[in-house]
């Protein structure tokens, strides 16, 4: 006995749709064998991909926890989380490197502006 069967309908341009067909019959097969190999493909990649990062994405997981917990909202940093003391160090070795009349500090607000002349 033949497993159920459900139909699936897409559109999409002639050209396309021609070239679906061109490539289904060079394979030797009909075009809904050919898309639902294709898609089958598509599905066993993202599964793989999936397999892959789980890890990464289990320990992205539990870092935003941990930021959570420590009372920041999940990726976003305070603007006065940086000790004034170490924005300043920050500010003079950056103007040490790009040189001060390169740095782009405007006054004495701190505001960077690198690439304006």
């Amino acid at each position: 006995m033949a497993a159920k069967r459900s139909m699936i309908t897409f559109a999409t341009d002639p050209e396309t749709k021609e070239r679906i067909r061109s490539y289904a019959e060079a394979a030797g097969v009909d075009v809904s064998t050919y898309v639902m190999a294709a898609v089958g493909a598509a599905m066993a990649h993202d599964d793989q991909v999936a397999r892959t990062f789980a890890p990464l994405d289990d320990l992205i997981a539990e870092a935003e926890a941990q930021d959570a917990t420590a009372g920041q909202p999940t990726g976003e940093r305070r603007q006065d989380s940086v000790p004034d003391a170490e924005r300043e160090e920050i500010s003079a070795s950056l103007d040490a490197f790009f040189g001060s009349s390169a740095s782009g500090t405007s006054g004495t607000s701190g505001t960077r502006r690198r690439g304006v002349v």
